[in-house]
């Protein structure tokens, strides 16, 4: 079906029309069903859960990486050196509007509908020279579940 002299002009003044354009100012320029793995702006500051995030890119090789444009290079850095050393390919999504509270994701190209995509530290539990685990780290534990 051709489209109408209005539909021309308002795509030439306003741009294409976007699917979900919430959504995707949320997740980085994504939709939510493609997410493998989602970190909050905190958890990029504080490079929480970096060993299960690096687990993540060996698990989804084709995945690619969108990071937080709003977050500066300096702490970027060190999830950008991640994702060259995984072949990985990412971006820097900058917007002039920054409100969304994720700082990265990880997603597919396709839906995957992943039902929980936050990252969850495992806890490290140690033993002592006699081979107990210590207390604190039992407490630790049992918290982190």
């Amino acid at each position: 079906m051709p489209e109408s002299i209005d539909d021309y002009i308002d795509r030439g003044i306003h741009g294409a029309k976007e699917i979900n354009p919430a959504e995707r100012k949320k997740y980085l320029g994504t939709f939510r069903e493609r997410i493998e793995i989602q970190m909050s702006k905190q958890e990029v500051f504080q490079k929480y859960c970096t060993k299960e995030l690096e687990q993540e890119m060996k698990d989804h090789p084709k995945a690619k990486l969108l990071l937080n444009g709003s977050i500066s290079y300096e702490i970027l850095r060190s999830y950008i050196m991640l994702a060259e050393k995984h072949k990985m390919p990412f971006s820097i999504v900058a917007r002039e509007d920054d409100d969304t509270p994720i700082g990265l994701v990880l997603a597919e190209d396709h839906e995957i509908n992943r039902e929980d995509t936050h990252l969850h530290e495992t806890p490290v539990i140690t033993e002592d020279i006699t081979g107990r685990v210590s207390l604190l780290d039992k407490i630790k534990a049992i918290f982190q579940e």
